[in-house]
């Protein structure tokens, strides 16, 4: 009874965060600049992420130097608030076409110009990913969850390429974030809200200039294993972190690159 009455009361204090402040954006978006239409988008997320029981803590420093690819695991429909509640600068994101069906919602991921994606129909896809290459060229940055869906037991799923196609193609730099406690907050099989913290870690960029040094496979299992990490499914020990860097030191000599 006390776990009803306690989800309840987060889900009713998140309903009306999102939606008084789902009108606010909306307001923001026909006003310049529009650099304090994402900097209003951060703070709402942490509102929303607050008002349904989720403490942020964010471990790492985010670069804004340059548009990145960012890509994080995917546990819950709550990481997409998380990751806009720790973006900075112009920012959106590849999410699936079914989440921008629903009303308010769909007027507010088009103001943002989120990239829909239908994960099931490979030409579909591809158009999506070229669209997200786009938003990299003009200085936007873009978010990606290589899992292409929602874990059911906290481990890391099975990759699809586009987003490492995309990296390929377009010369932008990935960023691993790895995101801990969605899950316990908001799984995919639960209607129950847990409270609890909300763990972002950061992890090292992967420059586009090693791109020429790694093939598909090689990219994909870098940015796995630093998930594996950020996300807390794997012991961050240094001799961990050691053996993946020597690997990627070895791969590099092995190709003659710098």
């Amino acid at each position: 009874m006390r776990r009803f009455i306690v989800s309840l009361f987060h889900w009713t204090l998140g309903f009306i965060i999102f939606v008084i402040g789902g009108f606010l954006i909306l307001i923001a978006t026909f006003f310049p600049p529009e650099r304090l239409h994402y900097r209003i988008a951060t703070y709402l997320s942490r509102a929303l992420l607050w008002g349904v029981g989720g403490r942020i803590q964010i471990e790492g420093i985010y670069p804004t130097d340059q548009a990145y690819i960012y890509m994080a695991n995917h546990a819950s429909f709550l990481d997409m608030f998380v990751l806009a509640a720790i973006m900075k600068d112009k920012f959106t994101g590849v999410i699936a076409e079914e989440a921008t069906r629903y009303p308010f919602w769909n007027i507010i991921t088009r103001r943002f110009r989120a990239i829909p994606i239908r994960r099931n129909d490979r030409d579909s896809a591809i158009a999506s990913i070229q669209i997200a290459e786009d938003r990299l060229y003009r200085g936007i940055q873009v978010g990606i969850m290589p899992e292409g869906t929602r874990t059911l037991d906290g481990r890391l799923g099975h990759f699809k390429k586009g987003g490492f196609h995309m990296a390929f193609n377009t010369g932008a730099p990935i960023l691993p974030i790895g995101i801990e406690g969605t899950l316990r907050l908001k799984p995919k099989t639960s209607l129950h809200l847990t409270p609890g913290p909300v763990i972002v870690r950061i992890g090292h960029p992967i420059p586009a200039e090693r791109y020429p040094c790694l093939t598909m496979e090689e990219l994909m299992e870098e940015v796995r294993q630093q998930l594996l990490v950020l996300s807390g499914e794997v012991s961050a020990d240094q001799s961990y972190y050691n053996e993946i860097a020597n690997s990627s030191d070895r791969t590099l000599r092995g190709r003659h690159c710098i």
